[in-house]
């Protein structure tokens, strides 16, 4: 049986990611210790000890909508096969996403490759490019769920604008199984869903706009959004059973809208130390009952909660449901945002800053590899834009969901983690810089000569430097 190129390029992408991947998380493999798996693990391990889907929240202990169920479950069957918190448990869930991160990879190639079949370099580039993005590889390593949604956001993206699978029904029920998971996964990223559904119904190239609107477009559209419904719905009921109220998925909106926005707030969860350590010789009273422990075991930063929830023991929340107590500390950011109307536009700049650039309230960002990356990485993508304006009808979606989430995160709150699901489509964006650079530095097996009206202005080729006539000059015959 011979393989195509393609296909053996394929295989020797995803298994480069893959080794790569491994290689990482073998390297700090005896820092488990260090490992942490935060309020997923915690929440896997009540799972595993029969108390159900619960931790202990804003005081509170009993069952949550604190975090989406796909992470926690996904530590729960790591603890129940491996032990708990077990460094073979983390290594399985480390190898898994090892998995995950080289097909986040291949899925990075199938999104060029639908978006711009034309130039399939670009596609090629952009999984090279997420296979080696520094923050790809770490976040193999990272007991959090953004990998995970940043593949499924990817393979969205990709099914919806894929020329096999758009106008169909398969692709109808395949986009909406990922819109549903990508929910249960980040239910932020429901800000994509509608870009997507729209980039799904405009996929119909038959006929004009008026065919856009019959039965069977529309009914494609239904599909999506059906089996996206059907997907979160036993979540959504096990919400308004737990919680007696409905709940979108998570509880704590407006808690993390205060965490970003309140008198001491950088903008994101955590007080960068220099500043935490200014408020605990300024506020030592109202601290002096702080487990000492706690700020020696978060040297680098404090999080919102430890100075501002913790020292008063969290008795305003007595008797308050898990939606109450978010909803009530929701309400306080808005009344700080009305009062202080200027610093809350402060806080939305460096937000945006943070999001783009690096989190200065998280220590992880000072490294010198991640803030290299980062430059090039936003370099690469603001060149992109511009060379690729051309194409904008085909790359509009990519455009649209990473401007609507980088908007909420700017508006709201904001971390390092919060980027990673958008940086796969932005990839394709770098790679319109960097893949005509490949193309002229590959070998040629003659000189090529471009004739007028040939050579493309830019990568895409929708326009030509040289528009001028072409002459069909006939050969004359000798006489005799």
């Amino acid at each position: 049986m011979k393989v195509s190129r393609t296909t053996f390029g394929l295989v020797l992408l995803g298994a480069f990611a893959l080794g790569l991947r491994v290689w990482v998380v073998l390297a700090i493999q005896a820092d488990h210790e260090a490992t942490v798996a935060y309020e997923h693990g915690r929440i896997a391990e009540n799972l595993l000890a029969g108390r159900g889907f619960s931790i202990e929240f804003l005081g509170t202990e009993g069952p949550t909508s604190q975090q989406a169920p796909f992470y926690p479950l996904l530590l729960a069957g790591a603890w129940w096969c491996f032990g708990i918190a077990t460094p073979e448990a983390i290594l399985a869930v480390q190898l898994l996403q090892c998995l995950a991160g080289a097909a986040l990879v291949l899925a990075v190639v199938w999104l060029g490759w639908s978006l711009l079949p034309e130039r399939p370099g670009v596609g090629w580039v952009a999984g090279i490019g997420a296979a080696i993005y520094p923050t790809h590889l770490y976040m193999a390593t990272h007991l959090q769920v953004a990998l995970w949604a940043a593949l499924v956001l990817t393979l969205l993206l990709a099914v919806v604008v894929s020329p096999q699978w758009r106008a169909t029904r398969g692709g109808a029920i395949l986009a909406g199984s990922l819109a549903g998971i990508l929910l249960l996964m980040e239910p932020i990223l429901a800000l994509a869903l509608p870009i997507c559904a729209a980039a799904f119904w405009l996929g119909e190239r038959s006929g004009g706009w008026r065919d856009r609107f019959a039965r069977e477009p529309l009914a494609r559209v239904g599909w999506m959004i059906g089996v996206a419904a059907a997907i979160i719905t036993p979540w959504m009921v096990r919400n308004w059973i737990v919680h007696e109220e409905p709940v979108f998925i998570k509880s704590t909106f407006g808690y993390a809208f205060w965490q970003g926005n309140n008198p001491i707030s950088h903008g994101t969860d955590k007080i960068p130390k220099p500043a935490a350590e200014a408020l605990r010789r300024q506020h030592d009273g109202t601290l002096a009952g702080m487990d000492r422990a706690l700020w020696e075991a978060r040297h680098e930063t404090l999080y919102i909660d430890d100075v501002l929830l913790e020292p008063t023991g969290y008795r305003e929340f007595a008797g308050l449901s898990e939606p109450q107590r978010s909803r009530l500390l929701g309400r306080r950011a808005w009344d700080f945002i009305h009062d202080n109307p200027a610093e809350y536009a402060r806080l939305c700049v460096q937000r945006l800053q943070y999001f783009l650039l690096f989190d200065e309230t998280n220590p992880k960002a000072a490294n010198r590899v991640y803030r290299l990356a980062t430059v090039a990485w936003l370099v690469l993508i603001l060149i992109g834009l511009w060379i690729s304006s051309a194409r904008w009808r085909a790359l509009w979606p990519t455009y649209a969901i990473f401007a609507a989430v980088t908007l909420f995160h700017a508006l709201v709150i904001t971390s390092v983690r919060f980027r990673i699901p958008l940086e796969p489509m932005t990839l394709v964006w770098a790679a319109a810089v960097v893949a005509p650079l490949f193309s002229r530095l590959a070998p040629h097996r003659g000189i090529r000569i471009y004739h007028p009206g040939q050579r493309p202005r830019d990568p895409f080729g929708s326009e030509h430097v040289l528009q001028g006539p072409h002459y069909d000059i006939p050969l004359r015959r000798r006489a005799g």
